[in-house]
């Protein structure tokens, strides 16, 4: 296997990681919250989600640096003015800072868990998606609507799963 495709699969499953632990962790959470405290077992659950959701975020960044060498040393420097390459580090170091405020207690919960999900959500996306010419800004604007979007999904997910306001 040469180290392209090493980096793609390796890349692939530091997403998966990321994208999966994101949705278990928001759903576990939430089931976790509806007597209004995290017992012992569910604490457990979530530690271990939590973690998997690290691994994968360390696999994607570790990764995506492994790309930017590849390029730099085979000449497709080019390929590093891509606006969307740009607008999935941003959502990276949204992901990095987002964690780290988590893990500081320094975000509210119902933020840090929109702006997880939309991250991971929106880091596949741009992966995934070919053949678009937005700009850099285009894609942040998308970003923030889809921010917007997840925080208002969860909250009516919440309020009518928890019962809350």
């Amino acid at each position: 296997m040469d180290i392209h495709s090493f980096l793609i699969v390796a890349h692939l499953i530091g997403v998966a990681l990321g994208v999966g632990g994101a949705t278990f962790g928001g759903i576990l959470y939430l089931k976790a919250m509806k007597d209004g405290k995290i017992d012992p077992m569910e604490g457990e659950w979530l530690s271990v989600i939590f973690m998997v959701l690290r691994i994968g975020l360390a696999i994607a960044v570790i990764t995506g640096f492994g790309f930017f060498l590849e390029y730099r040393f085979t000449g497709q420097e080019e390929r590093l003015m891509d606006p969307r390459l740009w607008a999935k580090l941003t959502v990276i170091l949204v992901l990095v800072a987002n964690a780290l405020l988590i893990q500081m207690r320094r975000i509210p919960m119902w933020l840090g868990e929109s702006l997880s999900l939309t991250s991971w959500y929106g880091a596949l996306v741009l992966g995934i998606i070919r053949g678009v010419d937005y700009s850099y800004f285009a894609f942040l604007f998308f970003y923030l609507i889809g921010v917007v979007i997840v925080i208002g999904i969860l909250s009516l997910v919440k309020r009518l799963y928890l019962g809350k306001r």
